[in-house]
């Protein structure tokens, strides 16, 4: 994340100056704040890993993954503009260096 931060506001890079320009960023620096203060890289402090709870988030037991839905829903829906990309970069307990994993939306427009 660091090295994708130091890009976007490098104010000599042509390129970083063009997606300044183009698109509006976001950057939620962490969704599992309790958990990571306890030790866990990927779970909330209730031992749960949010990254399987996005598409049945439940206010009270996930509130950091349903706000961001949330606000996701409202750059969309209130200031009508789209979400192009959402990156979650995090360590994994089994993959070493750098991966990626995808997700296919059930339907077009689903967060």
């Amino acid at each position: 994340v660091k090295g994708l931060l130091d890009f976007l506001t490098d104010g000599d890079d042509p390129e970083a100056q063009w997606l300044r320009d183009h698109f509006v960023w976001k950057v939620v620096p962490m969704l599992n704040p309790d958990g990571v203060i306890n030790g866990n890289t990927r779970c909330s402090l209730a031992g749960v890993d949010l990254n399987r709870q996005w598409s049945g988030c439940v206010k009270r037991k996930h509130p950091t993954i349903f706000w961001l839905k949330q606000y996701m829903n409202h750059v969309r829906h209130k200031e009508k503009r789209n979400v192009l990309l959402f990156c979650d970069f995090h360590g994994h307990s089994r993959q070493k260096n750098v991966f990626m994993y995808g997700c296919k939306a059930a339907n077009k427009g689903t967060l």
